[in-house]
């Protein structure tokens, strides 16, 4: 592993600790602070389409002027978005700040997720890998992107006990964001560049690609952005409670994600699988009774659908040209999170109708995600 791939993945240990925080704190947050459910939804789904169409767009100006330069510039943003988001009470703000600084409440911690921030270095891990490497540190980069995560989610509990301001907390986490700004000065820019802004030479496989994230967007988007309020309000759990059953269930993603990392398995047949798998755990979900089947539950939809995150992106970045790589990303997670900005207003309207209906709509509709993916690649199956 060369010192290149160790600073991408130490800023992006940084990036997702405090994601683990900011994930569990926000939807509660705007709760706490007056918003309603449907005005919460409003203002996270508003956020995903912002940091969705940032992926599309910086990704695309990185493989052209430079991953390297606009990751930088990146950090810096996120930074100065933490401290306004917390500063300001105004939902359009709330909204601009946590779309820049992608922590709104429905990822971040593997490679691959947290808006452009994921799109930007999963390309930088195979620019400084060879292609029969691409799983295996994609997988140890997730790893530790996951563990830093359950970091996060564990310290709300420490923090709780402490009785640490939640001013100081986002102070510390707006230092981790120029920390990691430093940490890309002395990442080296090998010259590798697109030759056009737009993609010429992979835009049929990035359309194949993001076609299936369309219904995995929008079913996604129904309740994980929302699952820690969906948690607090179905069972009324304190912050400190959820954050000990995130770093529980992110412990289970890593389990996965080392497994899946050198399995011999087919790439297409893993991702069509465990996706099939959360989708129908995301139904049970909805019918669960007690909180200990619910955990169980949750554990198991992210295990599958984050552990398999680095296959989904090797056979990504395998089948695009190299100097696209990061707007291949950045396309295909622009559309995913696109479609899951639409979800968040609607979940807000159903937790106010009846509580399961958000788990249970989000896990239909996801079941069409592995469909789409056996349609149109079938002829990789093998």
């Amino acid at each position: 592993m060369n010192r290149n791939i160790i600073l991408v993945v130490g800023s992006r240990a940084l990036l997702s600790f405090s994601y683990g925080i900011l994930n569990i704190v926000i939807s509660i947050y705007l709760h706490d602070i007056g918003f309603s459910t449907l005005s919460i939804g409003e203002i996270l789904g508003t956020a995903i389409l912002i940091s969705a169409i940032l992926s599309f767009l910086l990704a695309m100006f990185a493989d052209h002027l430079g991953r390297k330069y606009v990751l930088t510039l990146l950090f810096g943003a996120f930074s100065l978005s933490v401290t306004g988001f917390f500063s300001t009470k105004d939902p359009v703000l709330l909204s601009i700040f946590a779309g820049i600084g992608s922590f709104t409440g429905s990822g971040g911690g593997p490679i691959g997720s947290g808006g452009p921030f994921g799109a930007i270095q999963t390309a930088l891990l195979t620019e400084f890998s060879q292609k029969e490497n691409f799983v295996k540190y994609l997988s140890w980069a997730s790893t530790i992107g996951i563990l830093s995560t359950a970091l996060g989610s564990l310290t709300l509990g420490i923090y709780e006990k402490i009785g640490l301001r939640l001013e100081t907390i986002y102070f510390i986490i707006s230092i981790l964001g120029v920390v990691s700004l430093v940490l890309m000065m002395f990442l080296k820019d090998n010259g590798l560049r697109s030759r056009k802004i737009i993609p010429i030479k992979s835009w049929k496989n990035i359309v194949k690609l993001s076609i299936p994230t369309i219904p995995g967007g929008v079913g996604g988007g129904l309740i994980i952005p929302i699952f820690s309020l969906w948690l607090h309000l179905r069972f009324n759990l304190s912050i400190s409670m959820i954050g000990y059953i995130f770093f529980i269930s992110n412990l289970f993603v890593i389990l996965t994600m080392l497994i899946f990392a050198y399995s011999k398995f087919s790439q297409i047949k893993t991702i069509i699988y465990t996706r099939i798998i959360s989708s129908l755990a995301l139904i049970l979900l909805a019918l669960s009774p007690v909180l200990i089947l619910s955990i169980f539950l949750f554990i198991l939809r992210n295990s599958l659908q984050m552990g398999a995150i680095p296959i989904r992106q090797s056979f990504s970045m395998s089948i695009v040209d190299e100097t696209e790589r990061a707007t291949t990303s950045g396309a295909t997670s622009m559309v995913r999170t696109g479609f899951t900005s639409i979800s968040p207003p609607f979940a807000g309207e159903l937790l106010q109708i009846n509580l399961d209906l958000p788990p249970l709509i989000g896990g239909l509709i996801s079941l069409f995600d592995p469909i789409l993916y056996y349609k149109l690649f079938k002829n990789k199956l093998n």
